[in-house]
């Protein structure tokens, strides 16, 4: 299988065996991803509504811990801001909504993208934006027709992601701005937990990013003047028991979906369309 990068039809290195799944880096870029990659189709069906309430597979309960993740948008928006961002804005994976909400109150037009269909619904009715129950590969993106877009922890999910970044530049205008999360492989928190990182789920997770990858993946897909912006993880302390050995019943009812930004394992990359 080549790589979604580079290209590359070269036999990838065996990285780490975890969960059932190998993960392969490409002896030519660099790139770790999961060995074989689902297609597009199997990787998606993963993303029904139970996705954002089932431990097992994805988020404890996404909405309760909505706040954590507001807090954490409120400061990536600006970000965004900072590097130009404005206008209408599209975010990709828009989840209940939490980000449209806080991207309406910076001054943007928001609409957004969300293939699990109750949460697109929710998401539409509590932010009043316009949202469309689809996947990235399926959505309609006019060409030129957003300022801004947001992709915060989509990317390590998508089979071809140097493909879906390419659609996404099309979308935008010239000199249209994109911030896009993912989790950092290559930072201190995944080097020294091994096996162990949180963020090594590969039912979910396909792609690996360091800063060099996730650089190359953004040039690759035609994108210009990338700068790298520090970021928080937003985590629930209901999360955060829920993910270890901790007891979730030592959590108080009260702090169980408040949180904070934890200063480590994610990347925050803006870059711009030429």
């Amino acid at each position: 299988m080549s790589c979604p990068l580079c290209h590359s039809e070269r036999p990838a290195r065996h990285e780490l065996h975890v969960h059932g799944s190998t993960l392969v880096r490409c002896t030519q870029c660099g790139l770790v991803r999961v060995e074989p990659l689902p297609t597009a189709a199997a990787a998606a069906r993963l993303y029904a509504d139970d996705y954002f309430r089932d431990p097992e597979r994805g988020y404890v309960d996404y909405v309760a811990d909505e706040r954590v993740f507001r807090a954490e948008f409120r400061r990536r928006l600006r970000v965004l801001r900072g590097v130009g961002g404005r206008g209408r804005l599209l975010d990709v994976g828009c989840a209940s909504g939490a980000l449209l909400h806080e991207a309406r109150e910076a001054g943007f037009e928001p609409s957004g993208i969300e293939p699990a269909p109750e949460m697109a619904r929710r998401a539409a009715e509590s932010s009043g934006c316009p949202v469309t129950a689809v996947t990235l590969d399926r959505a309609l993106l006019a060409p030129a027709s957003y300022d801004a877009i947001t992709l915060f922890d989509v990317l390590e999910h998508l089979v071809d992601p140097v493909r879906a970044l390419r659609r996404l530049r099309m979308a935008l205008v010239a000199g249209g701005a994109l911030a896009v999360t993912v989790p950092d492989y290559g930072g201190l928190w995944a080097r020294m937990s091994g096996r162990r990182w949180p963020f090594l789920t590969p039912w979910e997770h396909l792609v690996y990013f360091t800063r060099r990858t996730l650089r190359a993946a953004l040039l690759e897909a035609g994108f210009e003047r990338v700068r790298f912006h520090p970021a928080c993880t937003p985590l629930s302390f209901g999360t955060m028991a829920a993910k270890s050995p901790l007891p979730t019943a030592l959590i108080p009812a009260a702090l169980r979906h408040r949180g904070f930004g934890l200063p480590a394992g994610t990347l925050y990359a803006t870059a711009t369309a030429p």
